[in-house]
């Protein structure tokens, strides 16, 4: 094995922990966590498939990963749990950086109400002096099934 497949492979596997402790800052309520694996400016997007019509309410741009990160503490507060759900993942190391794309399922929960969706995270990543983070984010939303009522009642 090179050296370069040894070095990949260890930017890949620090890659794909920073997507675990993502989401599991995001289930456990760790906002502070959820910060950290984003640039200072980076930049989420949520986009839904055009056939959802819940998507106008929560589709945008965030810029900074503390935005992001009280952005989560804001739409998550009426929520008794979640869980979100890693699937399939790649990363690619470029000279750029890295991008890594991240097949998800989210659960959320109120009370017996419950909205699920299921999307893609496209992520661009760079290395920084604490090590990989997340520059840019689209999420892409496929699919939803419950009511996004769970959001969105008081």
């Amino acid at each position: 094995m090179s050296d370069t497949s040894v070095s990949d492979y260890s930017d890949r596997r620090e890659i794909l922990g920073l997507l675990t402790t993502y989401v599991f800052g995001l289930d456990s309520r760790d906002f502070a966590r959820v910060a950290s694996v984003f640039t200072d400016d980076a930049e989420v997007q949520n986009v839904f498939d055009t056939y959802l019509p819940e998507g106008a309410n929560f589709s945008g741009l965030t810029a900074g990963g503390s935005a992001v990160a009280n952005g989560a503490r804001q739409l998550f507060s009426n929520l008794d749990a979640t869980q979100h759900l890693l699937g399939a993942q790649t990363v690619e190391i470029t000279d750029a950086g890295a991008h890594a794309s991240t097949q998800i399922i989210a659960h959320h929960h109120r009370g017996s109400n419950y909205y699920h969706t299921g999307g893609t995270y496209e992520d661009d990543l760079v290395r920084t002096p604490e090590g990989w983070r997340i520059s840019r984010r689209t999420l892409r939303i496929h699919w939803t099934t419950g009511s996004p009522d769970v959001f969105l009642a008081p």
